[in-house]
């Protein structure tokens, strides 16, 4: 059963303002963590032993149901969708479905059970006040000039990134990236800043150790097809979760974590369509 205790950080703290989340029990973080090391295996390892994983996650997701784990039933319920639907129905393997329909799954499955429904804390807009402000285009500055290195030092190979853009008229292009960047920002955030750390908030406490582990969460999310990947790319998307983290953590809630991801992910589609423009 889980401990009703709620998670609070002083107001002088480097980290305030925390929204109140119920702490699980030793049983309830164990499962937490499991899943998120899953997650992670399931991210790195090749597909013919990924499908493993299913099975693993639906068994974490019984025994936090049984165990009556409130956060770990939230993310194993989750996971299950995520890595699970796609062997189901191979079309949930293309993009954007592959986030979006477990997501849309999810919340309908939550919102149907009233203690899951009550424990969604993450789902808030926050404040934005000009600090947060300021904290939100110093990010996107930050991560803008970062994406923009990358690629011009490194040269990466982004062929199956432009092979996805869509054939479009120049005019339609800005359109297409703001309408890009809104849905992907917030499929992210939902699930990286949204249901992953609010559980590590549950397991770990909602400090510094939450926002690493679900920055390294969301780094390994992009290591293998991600814009930036590979190894340099992991490190930089790592320290991009990380602070996006630390912007939903002092807003207290997604919205400024959102917007600083928008500004990231329309900086990552002008340079593809710069290039194919340009080519």
């Amino acid at each position: 059963m889980e401990n009703v205790t709620e998670l609070k950080v002083k107001s002088n703290s480097i980290l305030p303002s925390v929204e109140p989340v119920s702490r699980s029990s030793a049983t309830g973080a164990a499962i937490i963590l499991a899943v998120i090391v899953a997650l992670a295996a399931f991210e790195v390892l090749p597909r013919t032993v990924a499908v493993w994983m299913v099975w693993l996650m639906a068994f974490l997701a019984v025994l936090a149901i049984v165990t009556r784990s409130v956060q770990a039933i939230h993310i194993s319920l989750f996971s299950l969708l995520w890595i699970g639907l796609p062997f189901v129905f191979p079309v949930l393997h293309f993009y954007p479905l592959t986030l979006l329909v477990p997501l849309v799954v999810y919340c309908v499955v939550a919102a149907s059970f009233p203690s899951l429904r009550n424990s969604l804390r993450w789902l808030r807009a926050g404040k934005l006040n000009s600090y947060v402000l300021v904290l939100v285009f110093a990010t996107a500055i930050v991560s803008g000039l970062s994406l923009v290195g990358w690629c011009l030092l490194l040269k990466p190979d982004i062929s199956s990134h432009l092979a996805q853009m869509p054939k479009l008229s120049v005019w339609a292009l800005p359109f297409v990236a703001v309408g890009f960047a809104m849905l992907n920002a917030a499929m992210e955030e939902f699930v990286f800043r949204g249901i992953v750390m609010q559980s590590l908030d549950s397991a770990v406490g909602a400090g510094y150790a939450s926002i690493t582990i679900q920055a390294i969460s969301f780094g390994l999310f992009h290591y293998v097809a991600g814009f930036p990947n590979g190894a340099l790319g992991l490190v930089m998307v790592c320290v991009f979760g990380f602070m996006l983290g630390m912007l939903r953590r002092r807003s207290e809630g997604l919205l400024a974590a959102w917007m600083a991801h928008v500004l990231a992910d329309v900086v990552i589609f002008s340079i593809l369509a710069t290039i194919i423009v340009g080519g």
